[in-house]
């Protein structure tokens, strides 16, 4: 099943509510529980990634990792193909000199690694949505829609990418934004989002910068 949820700040420059994005991180680890990770742009420029095993409300302190973050994105995991316990497996996976999270399962996925030949470095299937868009060419927004648009079951897909550019992709699960004057939440499930709360249209690319 898995959880998504991310954040994007306003251009005056807002950062992450963390009672805000604890409750959010309470919400999205009901679809998830066996591992949690983010991703995440400081006040520096600088990204940076942190997962580990477990329930991400077990963890709520580890959020303050991210306070200075301008856009984050983050990842609630229940296991469907690889070990939680190896911490590969788990999400966030790198993708294109940025980072990305998934929801949803890959049942084609042994016949994308043929088709495209690529070489995962872990067991989980959500890499080898990385690896495609890396291997692709053309503007990045293209190559992950052509990317997710290979798997043949519903998900949602967040990027993100240096200097803060994160990507939303919703191909049928859940997602939602909520708008507060800091900037921009996102979550697989609504209740915690803040703000004016909206469901993102199906079958959509949405751009955050």
């Amino acid at each position: 099943m898995c959880g998504v949820f991310g954040f994007i700040a306003n251009k005056n420059g807002g950062r992450p509510d963390f009672d805000t994005l604890s409750r959010i991180a309470k919400v999205t680890a009901t679809r998830g529980r066996h591992a949690w990770g983010m991703v995440w742009i400081d006040s520096k420029g600088v990204l940076r990634s942190y997962k580990q095993t477990g329930s991400i409300v077990d963890s709520l302190g580890l959020l303050r990792m991210a306070s200075d973050a301008k856009a984050l994105i983050g990842h609630c995991r229940y296991a469907t193909q690889g070990s939680y316990y190896d911490n590969i497996n788990n999400h966030p996976h790198p993708c294109d000199g940025g980072w990305l999270v998934h929801n949803g399962m890959i049942p084609n996925y042994d016949e994308l690694l043929r088709e495209h030949t690529l070489f995962p470095t872990s067991e989980c299937d959500s890499e080898v949505l990385g690896l495609m868009i890396e291997k692709f060419r053309g503007k990045r927004d293209d190559r992950i829609l052509k990317a997710t648009t290979q798997v043949d079951r519903p998900l949602v897909v967040l990027g993100l990418w240096k200097p803060g550019v994160l990507y939303a992709v919703r191909q049928g699960n859940p997602l939602s934004s909520g708008r507060t004057k800091h900037g921009t939440y996102l979550a697989s499930l609504p209740e915690g989002l803040p703000g004016i709360v909206e469901e993102i249209d199906d079958d959509t690319l949405v751009e955050y910068t």
